[in-house]
């Protein structure tokens, strides 16, 4: 693992490229007001329920960390999209999109619109995805 000296972010790879510019939380929500809600809810779960994290808010998404990244929110006007890492297959209707990143890693994505869809499966996959990289 790598930690750079600039943004603070840990990487599986030395000098892995990235950006460590970082912005303001809050114009990621700017007019998202029930992303905005279901982030918080997310977050709170999350420390609650799993362990606590570190959001580092960056152009492109919000990225929560425990001990490693874990975890990527991109806000949508009123639902966020979640992605994650987990080194097996899901099969399952709520994923809308699944990526092998390499031979043993796949990020997959889905949307939240409600509270209620951060149910005892979801919290499950963002469990193993927050210990992911403690099992290697």
């Amino acid at each position: 693992m790598w930690k750079c000296d600039k943004c603070g972010r840990i990487f599986e790879k030395e000098n892995q490229n990235h950006s460590c510019h970082q912005i303001p939380l809050e114009n990621h929500f700017k007019n998202k007001d029930k992303a905005k809600e279901l982030f918080d809810f997310l977050v709170k779960k999350i420390n609650d329920e799993i362990g606590k994290v570190r959001i580092i808010s960056i152009p492109c998404c919000v990225h929560l960390f425990g001990k490693y990244d874990f975890l990527a929110v991109l806000s949508k006007k009123d639902e966020v999209e979640i992605r994650f890492c987990l080194d097996r297959q899901l099969d399952n209707p709520r994923i809308t999109e699944s990526i092998f990143i390499s031979s043993k890693t796949i990020k997959y994505s889905l949307r939240i619109k409600i509270k209620e869809e951060m149910d005892g499966e979801f919290m499950g996959w963002v469990k193993e995805a927050y210990f992911l990289k403690e099992k290697k």
